[in-house]
């Protein structure tokens, strides 16, 4: 609302104040529309990441075994992930 003593806005004016109201809405709304889609966007595909690292590190310690039991190491004591330290000479 105007006070009685300030001048009335013409219409150009308020038109002006519309639009440039509406444009930072818009730019507001697609911020929030591309700030949801990144947040499902990591919601689907956090569980995907956190499997591809639990299978590497599954795969890992299958070929740890494998190289143990290539060594020559019994398969029972290979599975519980023993570490072969080769021993210094000199």
């Amino acid at each position: 609302m105007q006070d009685r003593t300030s001048p009335p806005l013409q219409v150009d004016q308020q038109l002006q104040r519309v639009l440039a109201a509406s444009l930072a809405l818009a730019e507001q709304t697609a911020l929030l529309g591309l700030a949801l889609q990144i947040a499902w966007l990591e919601a689907w595909i956090r569980p995907i990441l956190q499997a591809s690292d639990a299978y590497q590190s599954w795969r890992a310690q299958q070929e740890r075994r494998a190289r143990l039991v290539r060594r020559g190491i019994p398969d029972q004591l290979a599975r519980q992930s023993l570490r072969l330290v080769e021993q210094r000479r000199g």
